[in-house]
């Protein structure tokens, strides 16, 4: 998926959490459509019977957040000097 696409779904993920669904249920526009089977697709959201409306699975809610989160820092590893293994040990 590409990162509009990407962006698109998670800003409907995000409709679904606040009124319930991606749009108002009068709006039949092929796209809302589509975003609406795609998210039910990928088990991030759900019909809920008691409620009468869409709301996000566990996955659903995990995607939003892992969006807000900023990406992890990658780390450089030095080897460790023979010298200094050797002195660590010693003291140990």
């Amino acid at each position: 998926m590409t990162d509009a696409q990407e962006t698109t779904l998670i800003e409907a993920l995000k409709k679904v959490d606040a009124h319930g669904d991606i749009a108002p249920p009068h709006v039949q526009d092929p796209m809302t459509m589509a975003l609406r089977q795609r998210a039910i697709a990928a088990d991030l959201m759900r019909w809920d019977d008691s409620r009468g409306r869409y709301v996000l699975t566990g996955t659903g809610r995990s995607r939003i957040s892992a969006r807000n989160r900023a990406p992890g820092a990658v780390l450089r590893f030095r080897r460790r000097d023979e010298s200094d293994g050797a002195t660590q040990r010693k003291a140990d």
